[in-house]
């Protein structure tokens, strides 16, 4: 029998208060006191949401200054990185700042601890992380100093891992990569198998020796091209799509877990919990799977903190109505 959960699979939105106190403290009107006090609140709030929302593993929605975007704890914290120009967010109207890698990049195991707010978190029940995956880190960086994409996507995975493996000690039991590249090929054709199992690879070396469950989530973009290939080639105990993008036909049997993006992260509109539930069912039953962890289609920082949270909501609906009904018994075996 299917198994359901909820996520949250990128940064979750600030408040429209954290949002005024920012632009207050960069315009010196207010000190970084008040501005980290408006920062706790949005963070125990978000918290305290997906508790009652019953997300196996919370976040702390990435919703401080050290998360503008995506890439900021790793090209301020990594050695041989910083950040660059400001570049739009794939197609969406938030940016980030190009991470520079002027020379070898390494670290010290610190600078994702110093950017999760754990003490908003069970120390039992620990934390998830969204980190950007390996492919889309070596695409969007500028390089300055290995001249090779290939040799940039293994020295970020190699620097990843001693950040992953030293937070795993201090609650970390969830990482998830963010996928965008490998599905955004709006002008390009779906990449090479060769490339999406180097891809692999790269994520393999993050997560080595790491004690904690792994997710790994394309978003903006279709992921069927790579279909069903992508749940054995990335070496993570769950696999996602984007849903709200992806035809999923192609993939008819998995023994690892899915994380299902079925609620669109860039519009207010509340989908209708009936038609996401029985959607879902369709892929349980066609898969076998194990479990499908029910998420957003990406990051939910792209609509007010009001439709965020209300779509977090309704993921948790849509698990309720689920596991009212019970999972229909799959029609195929489970393969990996």
């Amino acid at each position: 029998m299917t198994q359901y959960g909820v996520t949250l699979t990128g940064l979750h939105a600030r408040s429209e208060k954290t949002i005024q106190a920012t632009q207050d403290w960069e315009r010196g009107r207010i000190d970084q006191e008040r501005l980290g006090k408006c920062f706790d609140e949005d963070v125990d709030s978000l918290v305290k949401l997906q508790h009652k929302v019953g997300v196996d593993f919370p976040t702390d929605g990435q919703l401080t200054l050290a998360w503008q975007d995506l890439f900021r704890p790793l090209s301020s914290g990594l050695s041989g990185l910083q950040p660059g120009p400001m570049v739009r967010w794939f197609n969406t109207n938030t940016f980030f700042f190009t991470p520079v890698v002027n020379g070898r990049i390494s670290s010290d195991g610190k600078a994702l601890s110093k950017a999760v707010e754990r003490k908003f978190f069970d120390p039992h029940a620990g934390f998830k992380i969204v980190l950007p995956d390996p492919l889309t880190f070596a695409q969007l960086a500028d390089d300055r100093h290995y001249g090779s994409k290939e040799k940039v996507l293994f020295a970020y995975s190699d620097a990843l891992n001693t950040e992953l493996r030293s937070l795993s000690s201090s609650g970390l039991k969830y990482v998830q990569f963010l996928a965008p590249s490998l599905v955004y090929r709006i002008k390009g054709k779906p990449l090479p198998r060769s490339t999406v199992e180097q891809l692999g690879e790269g994520v393999r070396a993050a997560l080595k020796g790491v004690q904690a469950r792994s997710g790994f989530y394309p978003c903006f973009g279709d992921a069927s091209p790579y279909l069903p290939y992508l749940f054995d080639v990335i070496p993570t105990d769950d696999v996602g799509m984007d849903l709200t993008q992806t035809d999923n036909s192609g993939l008819e049997g998995t023994s690892k877990g899915i994380i299902a993006g079925i609620v669109d992260s860039r519009t207010t509109y509340l989908e209708d919990v009936a038609a996401l539930a029985s959607r879902i069912e369709d892929l349980a039953e066609r898969t076998g799977a194990k479990t499908i962890t029910l998420g957003p289609s990406a990051d939910l920082r792209f609509v007010p903190r009001t439709s965020a949270d209300e779509k977090l909501s309704l993921l948790g609906q849509v698990k309720n109505k689920l596991k009212g009904k019970g999972a229909r018994p799959s029609k195929r075996s489970s393969k990996k």
